[in-house]
């Protein structure tokens, strides 16, 4: 892995500032849900690596209410099983800071139940093709993964795969997967997303191949999804990106808009790609991705970024964060440019006076519109964590979530 980057003094002071001003929002009124993209989970992962950034925190203090009231949460309402949304997404947290050294816990006791539920619910989402990241079955492969202390997980995670397998189209040029979001009426669609697509199927299958899990069936699917994505790149004389978010099933149209962030298109896929490249020690597969990467350095016009906020998901810091990891795995210049260019990005998004640290969250009308965003996904949690990676040497572990680890 290559150096860090090198910020300006003044770049690294603003930021730093920034990272004080978010944690104290979040020491104050949190959000009443308790999930990892969200909600309190979330909230946690960004104290933990607080704690490493400022000396001063008192790590147990700060956590043991929030994990306190994530477990009253889940006794006292029904809980999503889900990795955004749920059971699995706040399983892999504690799961995380337990293995991260942030707190000593016996994760069996408190997780054991969890492995239970959430097995056959897993099982069931793949039978019917819902195999989506955040709301479906591989989220919660992922949790099982992080689940190393069980011994059924890799037979959890195997059976997953099993299930996975049934469910693949083939075509000539490669391997994809019907998807189940933006389904209208009989119009299915074959999504590309590191989000909720092929992207992710790629990522999480390249981790379970990483710990040693089915390799040979999972070398098969991985390559089969690769090539069907590679051969359904646009022509980039007639888009600004790359990979299309998704592909109609029943004719052949590709949706061409485009938008720079960690969910669609090109930032996200080809970090799925420079992952599997990694692991599978493909050179082809990674000169893709580094070719794609550094087309998207080009991409700084607000009209075709379709920025409009600091978070993570669709953001400034997550492009930032992209970028900087994208220096580290490769030591390319151009990525470190970039990097820079969009964490100064994040700041002068900071420009609401009544925001959390400057910030707020741009949604879509039905959405909530412009608003107060505490979480990890799209909020100041996340704006932080990245933050912190910028300026410091604490390892980020935590875009484990994001599947960009």
């Amino acid at each position: 892995m290559s150096t860090l980057i090198t910020y300006s003094p003044k770049l690294i002071g603003e930021i730093n500032n920034k990272i004080v001003a978010i944690s104290e929002c979040l020491s104050g009124n949190l959000p009443k849900d308790i999930d990892l993209i969200g909600g309190k989970a979330g909230i946690a992962l960004f104290w933990a690596y607080y704690s490493r950034f400022s000396k001063s925190v008192d790590l147990e203090k700060k956590l043991s209410p929030i994990i306190s009231e994530i477990f009253q949460g889940i006794r006292q309402s029904y809980i999503s099983p889900t990795f955004a949304g749920g059971l699995a997404g706040i399983g892999w947290m504690i799961e995380h800071l337990n293995q991260n050294d942030f707190i000593e816990i016996d994760t069996d006791s408190i997780l054991d139940s969890f492995d239970e539920a959430l097995y056959p619910v897993m099982l069931k989402m793949m039978t019917t093709g819902d195999y989506d990241y955040l709301h479906g079955a591989l989220g919660i492969g992922l949790y099982y993964l992080n689940r190393k202390s069980n011994p059924k997980s890799a037979l959890y995670i195997t059976e997953l795969v099993n299930e996975l397998d049934k469910h693949t189209e083939h075509f000539p040029h490669g391997f994809t997967w019907e998807s189940r979001l933006l389904r209208e009426e009989d119009e299915m669609i074959y999504n590309l997303s590191l989000s909720h697509g092929i992207a992710s199927i790629i990522s999480v299958l390249s981790s379970f191949y990483e710990a040693n899990i089915d390799c040979e069936r999972i070398s098969n699917l991985v390559n089969g999804a690769i090539n069907f994505l590679l051969t359904n790149k646009n022509d980039i004389k007639l888009s600004k990106y790359f990979f299309p978010s998704y592909i109609y099933k029943n004719h052949d149209y590709k949706e061409n808009l485009g938008r720079l962030a960690w969910c669609y298109n090109d930032l996200g896929i080809s970090m799925a790609l420079l992952k599997a490249a990694m692991i599978f020690n493909n050179e082809h597969w990674k000169q893709e991705a580094i070719n794609v990467l550094l087309h998207t350095t080009n991409i700084i016009k607000w009209n075709d970024t379709k920025v409009e906020d600091a978070g993570l998901c669709h953001g400034c810091t997550g492009i930032a964060h992209i970028y900087h990891r994208s220096y580290r795995y490769t030591g390319i210049e151009k990525f470190k440019d970039s990097a820079i260019y969009w964490f100064n990005q994040s700041l002068k998004m900071a420009d609401f006076k009544d925001g959390l640290a400057g910030y707020k969250c741009v949604k879509p009308k039905k959405y909530g519109g412009i608003c107060d965003e505490y979480g990890f996904l799209e909020g100041i949690a996340g704006i932080g964590l990245a933050m912190i990676s910028a300026v410091s040497d604490i390892e980020p572990e935590w875009d484990n979530a994001l599947l960009l680890n």
